[in-house]
């Protein structure tokens, strides 16, 4: 049963009647706020405690367990960024070596032409410096 406000004042009273004012004072500062009802006993406290750890263990588990499936999920991304990777390497070393082809076509393109412009120009100076030649064989004997 809780003590009342009043019940607490006629307590008051009643001591400070029989030891003094200051005497009833230290007294009653002894005494619980509320009624004895309400304060915790070490059973309360075990309980609390029990509950508490019970709960922290529950929490650390699944902390445990949403951290393995994050590092495995990280693991997976992981896993396919470096197959992403691979996979894009070999499209550029494929790019690349059919670049190098095509280049390799063009400059062999580009030394026959050249073979057929140094030969024309090979060809047309003989002529011309033969022409010469005849001319001046021609003009010499004439």
């Amino acid at each position: 049963m809780a003590v009342t406000q009043a019940q607490r004042a006629a307590l008051h009273n009643t001591l400070t009647d029989t030891m003094g004012e200051d005497a009833a004072d230290t007294l009653m500062d002894q005494l619980p706020p509320t009624g004895w009802d309400q304060m915790a006993t070490k059973d309360d406290l075990a309980r609390v405690e029990s509950n508490l750890t019970n709960a922290l263990t529950t929490g650390q588990a699944e902390l445990r367990a949403v951290m393995a499936e994050g590092l495995a999920q990280a693991a997976a991304e992981r896993a396919a960024i470096v197959k992403g990777e691979a996979e894009l390497r070999a499209v550029m070393a494929e790019g690349l070596a059919q670049a190098a082809s095509e280049r390799a076509a063009i400059v062999k393109g580009q030394a026959r032409q050249l073979y057929v412009i140094v030969t024309s120009t090979v060809a047309a100076v003989a002529a011309a410096t033969v022409s010469i030649w005849v001319a001046l064989f021609t003009f010499a004997g004439a």
